[in-house]
């Protein structure tokens, strides 16, 4: 025991990590066994879902910047190491529109390559299967920030740790891959094409976080891409395959009354 407090006080971000995944594959694990019981499509099993989904997306962070029990933001890591900057001698007008131009950039051009692959997979299922799940924008609003901020934190955590940013960065990224494999949720995904295509897309979601990040360094303007790159082809993988349908069976026209 000694030993491993020795190893905390000389690592801490270290064990936050391996935290972190230990428990996002423990409670997954876990609902993965409730599944196919009854309580599992209960109202109150949805409301545990979003509380979990909650403390751990955000509620970890906040403890590694400070949170409760140590003093608000004198913990591990500084809100700069997340990229939550704001305007500042460091953070100029000019510093801030570099930062959004390179981020729309980027966004664009996935964007744009995201859109051919999806239409591609769509035609070749016979404009079957191939749809986001129905959640309102707000939804996925709030979802962009979970992922977001918790990219974010693995990122900026390795890159602390190793004192290398390109490194923690791209450590981070396949911190988030190896998380969600141990996920039997995210296993089971890859069995089924509409599910295959939304962890394809979420993955490439977070190579994309990944890289304005090291272009930009600011963690809001991956928020604003992520949500930028979210919405519109969300609308447009609801409308198209709606469309698909509607052509493929036409309602008969009506008759006439006798």
């Amino acid at each position: 025991m000694d030993s491993l407090a020795q190893a905390y006080r000389s690592y801490p971000l270290l064990f936050w990590l391996l935290g972190s995944v230990l428990a996002y594959g423990l409670v997954a694990n876990i609902l993965w066994l409730f599944r196919t019981t009854r309580a599992w499509h209960s109202a109150y099993a949805r409301l545990l879902v979003q509380i979990l989904r909650f403390l751990y997306f955000l509620g970890v962070p906040y403890l590694a910047l400070g949170g409760w029990p140590r003093r608000p933001l004198q913990g591990l890591l500084s809100l700069q190491d997340l990229g939550l900057v704001g305007l500042s001698l460091d953070w100029p007008v000019t510093r801030w529109l570099s930062a959004v131009g390179l981020g729309l950039a980027t966004a664009v051009g996935a964007l744009t390559i995201l859109f051919l692959a999806w239409n591609s997979a769509r035609r070749g299922s016979a404009g079957q299967g191939w749809r986001f799940p129905e959640k309102p924008w707000w939804a996925l609003l709030v979802e962009g920030l979970y992922l977001e901020v918790h990219w974010a934190f693995y990122r900026s955590a390795l890159a602390l740790l190793l004192d290398d940013l390109y490194v923690g960065i791209f450590l981070g990224l396949a911190l988030v891959y190896i998380e969600w494999s141990a996920s039997p949720f995210w296993r089971q995904g890859w069995r089924s094409g509409p599910a295959a295509i939304r962890q394809w897309w979420y993955a490439a979601l977070a190579l994309v976080a990944a890289l304005v990040f090291l272009f930009t360094r600011n963690l809001r303007v991956c928020l604003g891409v992520h949500w930028l790159m979210t919405l519109p082809f969300w609308h447009v993988a609801r409308v198209r395959p709606a469309a698909a349908d509607a052509q493929s069976n036409p309602r008969p026209s009506p008759q006439p009354e006798a």
